[in-house]
């Protein structure tokens, strides 16, 4: 893992419109996207560190747009006492990629 990104949202459609820009803008992968309190989401991106940068800040400026985006923060090179606790709510990777109803 070179580099995690997290984004802090109000509500879930930040959240979503966020995971979807930093998704179109670089070749990252969603870890997790979470639900705390307060109507905060919490989502989790990995991948090489420009890339990482490079979707932050696309997911950053379309928040300021819609008025939803709180916190961003980029952390190159984590540490292996993080990567585990990321590890802890990384989402299956079939809810992610792949839709089960289809054949």
């Amino acid at each position: 893992m070179d580099a995690l990104g997290f984004m802090e949202t109000r509500g879930r459609i930040g959240a979503i419109v966020a995971t979807d820009t930093a998704l179109k803008a670089a070749n990252i992968n969603l870890i997790s996207l979470k639900r705390v309190s307060g109507g905060l989401v919490i989502v989790i991106i990995e991948g090489e560190v420009a890339a990482v940068n490079e979707a932050i800040n696309a997911a950053k400026k379309q928040l300021r747009r819609i008025s939803c985006g709180i916190l961003t923060n980029v952390i190159p090179r984590p540490d292996n006492v993080t990567i585990e606790l990321i590890e802890k709510v990384r989402l299956p990777t079939q809810s992610v990629h792949e839709d089960p109803g289809r054949d």
